[in-house]
This record gives C-alpha cells, structure tokens and sequence, in this order.
C-alpha cells in the first residue's frame, strides 16, 4: 500500500552529493530524519555501506517544507514533511565504485500509519562523472 504514496528517486548530483528525493502524496507525510526515534514515529534514516573508495563529507541536511505539530497519538511534538522531501550529504570519491545503501522511512496521515518499509539503492558513482543506477 504504501508504495503508491510515497516514490524514491536517487542520484549523485552536480554538487557532489548523494541525494534521494521523496514526491509525497496529498495526505500523508515523512518523519525527519532527527525526529527522536523514542516517541513512536520512524524516523527517515539511511545506511550506506562500507566502501573505502567513499567518504561521508558532512552529516545528512534535509530539504523541503518541515511542519512541526503536536501529535495526540504520540502524545508528542513532531516532525515530519509533506510533498516533497530530500536528503542529502557531500561524498568524497576516490575511485569509480557502486555506492550501497538502504533508506528507511514510514508514512502517516491524520488518522494512521503504514508500516516503516526499507528500500535498497545503487549509484554508480566516480570522481569525473557519475552513472545513475536503480
């Protein structure tokens, strides 16, 4: 079901950083990536795997339009996007490689929650230019 909510897009970019994308559907939304995972909620989350010919830059920033409310069914302040959402974070590349990784989220509307899916993801990235993969 959730699938058709929500829908991934993942790329190397003209900044050197590795950024997935989230086109969200009407209704529902995205928990931030530093949402406290001890409210209830889980939060957008991604593992890269270990490859010594990357290196994380910076940690992960967020873009898109980020709403805070308190939430009766959590009994918290949360905070999520609506619509659109990207992660991303400047890498270093010292050889041509294929980065890994797994990006983690859940989605909610006013009244439910679908369970938290996993997505795996492949870029091939190099130090000149870069090959998009999925």
């Amino acid at each position: 079901m959730g699938q058709d909510k929500i829908q991934w897009s993942f790329d190397f970019n003209a900044s050197r950083c590795l950024e997935a994308k989230a086109q969200i559907e009407s209704g529902w939304h995205l928990y931030s990536a530093y949402l406290d995972p001890n409210l209830g909620p889980v939060p957008t989350a991604i593992l890269l795997e270990k490859n010594k010919s990357v290196t994380l830059l910076d940690p992960w920033i967020e873009k898109g339009k980020l709403v805070h409310e308190f939430d009766p069914s959590f009994g918290a302040e949360m905070a999520y996007f609506e619509n659109e959402y990207t992660i991303f974070a400047p890498i270093f590349i010292k050889k041509p490689t294929t980065l890994k990784g797994e990006l983690t989220y859940m989605l909610c509307d006013q009244t439910r929650c679908l369970p938290p899916k996993s997505i795996a993801f492949e870029i091939s990235v190099s130090p000149l230019n870069t090959v998009k993969q999925n």
